[in-house]
């Protein structure tokens, strides 16, 4: 699956590193990717291993509690929307 996340600020290097440390540790997180000066970051993970909510929490934890889901990385085809 895949997940958008959104910021309330753009992210520096510094970010970054701690965002990717923080989730790297989460089971089933298969990538992140985010650009510095972004406020969006991709997360591509195994829901089976892991959810949004999880991830949302070791947001938090790292620091980044203004973090939320922006939306699934679904096209939209197999639910007709």
């Amino acid at each position: 699956m895949q997940h958008e996340f959104e910021f309330s600020t753009p992210l520096a290097f510094a970010d970054i590193e701690r965002l990717t440390g923080a989730l790297c540790l989460l089971p089933g997180v298969r990538g992140v990717d985010v650009a510095p000066g972004s406020r969006q970051m991709h997360v591509e993970f195994d829901e089976a291993a892991t959810s949004t909510r999880d991830i949302t929490a070791a947001l938090a934890v790292a620091g980044y509690a203004e973090a939320h889901p922006e939306r699934a990385g679904c096209c939209g085809g197999c639910c007709g929307g």
